[in-house]
C-alpha cells in the first residue's frame, strides 16, 4: 500500500509502522541509515535512538523522500552537512554494491539470447560505470575534501568549483532506457519480469533524482558558506594532465571519426545533452577545444589508428 501520508503530520511520536506502511518508497530512507524492519509498535523517537540515529534529521529526510514533488528547501538546509555527508556515502554502497547491480541481474534473466538482450545489457553496463566513475571522484575526492573542511584542516588544492566543474546527470540515461523499453520492448522474453524491471527503473531513478537533488541544493551551498568563511587559495592549474575515464576516451574516439554530437549520441546509446558534457568535462582535463585538436589527441595516445580515420 502506498497511500499518502501526511508528511507534515510526522512527529517523532509517529509509529514507524504506520509511517512505512503508508509509503514503501520510504524503506530507502530507513536503509541509508541503516534501520532494520521489525518495528513493533515503537514510535519513530524509539526506533531512531535504538539505532543511533538522530530523530529530527530522520524526519527531514523521510518528509523529504515522502513529498520528492515539493521538497522543503528550509528545513533540508537545517540538516548538518556532517548528516548529509554520511547519508550521502551510504547512499553511494547502497546504489553501487547492491541496487544497480540487482538491476543489471534482472536484465540478464529476463532477456533471452540475441541482439536485443545484448545491446540492453550493454546499455545498462555503460550506465553502470558512468555512475561508478561518478559516485567513485565524490567518494574519493570530493568528500574527503568537505571532511576535511569540515574538520577545520585547511585546503589549498581543491575547491567545490572543481566538484561542479566536473558533475553531471547521473539520471538521464536511465530515463532513456527506460523510454526505449516501453517504445521498443523486445519481442522475446519474460514479459512479466521485464515490467517489474521498468517499476524498480522508475524507484532507482527517482531516489537519484533526489540524491542529486541533496547534493546540488543543499551540500553543495553549505560547502561553499563553509569556504567563504574559511578562505583558501584558489587551486592552481595543474602541470599533469586529467587522466580521461573510458566512456571519456570512447567520446574522443567518436569525434576524432568526425561523427557529431547527435551521431555520438546514437553510437553511445546516451543523449545529445550527456555528449556535451562528457566535450566539455574532455575539453577541461586536456586544454583541448576542437575536434581537430582531439583527432590529434587521439592519434597521439593511440585511440585510433590513423588509417582508420583514412577509410
Amino acid at each position: 500500500m502506498n497511500s499518502s501520508h501526511d508528511s507534515k503530520a510526522i512527529t517523532p511520536e509517529t509509529k514507524m509502522v504506520d509511517l512505512i506502511r503508508n509509503n514503501l518508497n520510504l524503506l530507502f530512507v530507513l536503509n541509508q541509515f541503516s534501520i532494520p524492519l521489525g518495528f513493533g509498535e515503537k514510535t519513530i523517537q524509539e526506533i531512531c535512538e535504538k539505532n543511533g540515529v538522530e530523530t529530527q534529521s530522520f524526519i527531514t529526510l523521510i518528509q523529504f523522500h515522502g513529498n520528492p514533488g515539493n521538497p522543503d528547501i528550509p528545513k533540508l538546509n537545517s540538516l548538518s552537512a556532517n548528516i548529509i555527508l554520511k547519508y550521502l556515502k551510504k547512499s553511494h554502497s547502497y546504489f553501487l554494491g547492491y541496487r544497480l547491480p540487482d538491476i543489471r541481474k534482472q536484465f540478464a534473466a529476463a532477456l533471452d539470447e540475441g541482439s536485443s538482450r545484448k545491446t540492453i545489457l550493454s546499455y545498462f553496463e555503460d550506465y553502470e560505470k558512468e555512475v561508478n566513475d561518478h559516485m567513485g571522484y565524490e567518494n574519493k575526492v570530493f568528500f574527503p575534501y568537505i571532511e576535511k573542511l569540515l574538520s577545520g584542516q585547511e585546503q589549498k588544492d581543491y575547491s567545490v568549483k572543481q566538484y561542479e566543474a566536473r558533475h553531471n546527470n547521473i539520471e538521464e540515461k536511465l530515463d532513456d532506457l527506460i523510454n526505449l523499453i516501453i517504445k521498443y520492448l523486445p519481442t522475446s522474453g519474460n514479459t512479466m519480469r521485464l515490467t517489474d524491471i521498468l517499476e524498480d527503473l522508475r524507484l532507482c531513478n527517482r531516489d537519484l533524482n533526489l540524491h542529486t537533488l541533496l547534493e546540488d541544493k543543499i551540500l553543495v551551498p553549505k560547502i561553499k558558506q563553509l569556504e567563504k568563511k574559511n578562505p583558501h587559495e584558489e587551486p592552481k592549474a595543474s602541470n599533469e594532465t586529467e587522466e580521461l575515464s573510458e566512456r571519456e576516451k570512447d567520446i574522443v574516439r567518436s569525434v576524432a571519426k568526425g561523427l557529431s554530437n547527435k551521431e555520438i549520441a546514437d553510437e553511445h546509446f546516451i543523449s545529445i545533452h550527456t555528449v556535451i558534457t562528457h566535450r566539455r568535462n574532455i575539453s577541461r582535463k586536456l586544454s583541448i577545444h576542437s575536434s581537430a585538436g582531439l583527432t590529434v589527441y587521439a592519434i597521439l595516445n593511440n585511440l585510433v589508428d590513423i588509417e582508420e580515420l583514412r577509410q
